[in-house]
């Protein structure tokens, strides 16, 4: 922590130094100045949050070991593109999402504190992050908890995670960050998500802003997810993000999007599963086309046997027809035509 406390100390006195020439001088080089000492604050506030955070964990027990090697192989794979810690946290975050209705205890009426405050928020954040990168379940309830806590705070939370995530200089905090605003729906944090996923060079980073865009759900971010999803030259993730956020909000673009998105993965496989869940998420007749079509397809097996399985679920008598096919073909593998039959005789087919 020693190594941590230098750095701290020095950014202080420079910003201390700037400030105070900032109250005397009027002329653009002091303006300029005071720019740069109001981004060496920011960047103080954030050393001091971190530090905390990390002398907080440090002090607590070590959380038990997952319970079997496979375990940790399901956390460590998102569609090998993340690593352990964001993958536990994207699985997380959209646990939270999923409960998102039911507010924490103390936004219920619950007797509360002073108000919150930006460095309060900030710490709250960091010991966050913290418990993403640790294993064990009482990690992971202290990452809800902490999340909770973030979205009790309302504008303070946001305001945080937007000054992690422009003046961060980690790459994962500001991934966090960005996860983060999206989860909480922070609309302001739009204009900065937007610039990431257009200019930056970190490709991890535009994924998590991407993803993070696609949950803020707002009328302004419609539009800006459009034009992501029309440049097929974009990266597959960032686009495949984009179009899950359409689809979500009942655009027949999003829809289309993903089915693009699946049968475009189909030399690599990169982004496939995902596709696939997210269409498979919408549980509704939107999908019908796409899973009707997948279910006849030179694909996977189990992709197959999903596409049955959600046309089964939706009632669909248009995949009667198919399905009577597939059920009497001698060159299918015998689990489709099983499946088929299964179906054939659910959705009515004599």
């Amino acid at each position: 922590m020693r190594r941590l406390r230098w750095p701290l100390a020095v950014v202080a006195a420079f910003a201390a130094g700037w400030a105070m020439a900032g109250v005397t001088g009027k002329t653009p080089a002091s303006r300029e100045a005071n720019r740069d000492a109001e981004a060496l604050r920011q960047q103080v506030t954030t050393l001091q949050a971190r530090l905390h955070a990390r002398e907080e964990i440090a002090g607590e027990p070590a959380s038990p070991p997952p319970a079997t090697s496979a375990a940790r192989r399901a956390a460590a794979r998102v569609d090998g593109t993340l690593t352990t810690a964001p993958a536990r946290e994207e699985r997380m975050l959209q646990d939270l999402r999923a409960h998102a209705a039911t507010p924490p205890a103390f936004a219920r009426g619950a007797p509360s504190g002073p108000p919150p405050t930006l460095e309060t928020a900030l710490d709250r954040f960091y010991r966050y992050l913290e418990a993403t990168r640790g294993e064990g379940r009482e990690r992971w309830q202290r990452a809800r908890e902490l999340v909770d806590e973030l979205r009790g705070m309302g504008e303070v939370a946001g305001k945080a995670l937007m000054q992690v995530l422009a003046a961060g200089g980690d790459s994962d905090e500001r991934r966090a960050a960005a996860r983060l605003l999206g989860s909480l729906q922070v609309p302001q944090s739009l204009p900065l998500l937007k610039d990431i996923i257009e200019r930056d060079d970190d490709l991890l980073l535009r994924r998590a802003a991407a993803a993070g865009l696609r949950q803020l759900q707002t009328p302004d971010s419609l539009p800006v997810m459009e034009h992501i999803l029309l440049n097929g030259a974009d990266d597959r993730f960032v686009r495949l993000s984009a179009a899950y956020g359409l689809a979500e909000a009942g655009r027949p673009l999003g829809v289309n999007g993903l089915a693009q998105i699946f049968n475009e993965s189909a030399a690599d496989g990169r982004g496939r599963e995902m596709a696939f869940r997210a269409l498979s998420s919408l549980n509704d007749e939107r999908s019908l086309p796409f899973m009707r079509q997948v279910m006849a397809a030179d694909v996977e097996p189990g992709f197959r046997l999903r596409a049955i399985q959600y046309l089964t679920a939706q009632r669909d008598p248009q995949a009667l027809p198919t399905l009577q096919v597939l059920m009497k073909s001698p060159s299918e593998q015998p689990s489709i035509r099983d499946a088929a039959a299964q179906a054939y005789r659910a959705l009515g087919g004599k």
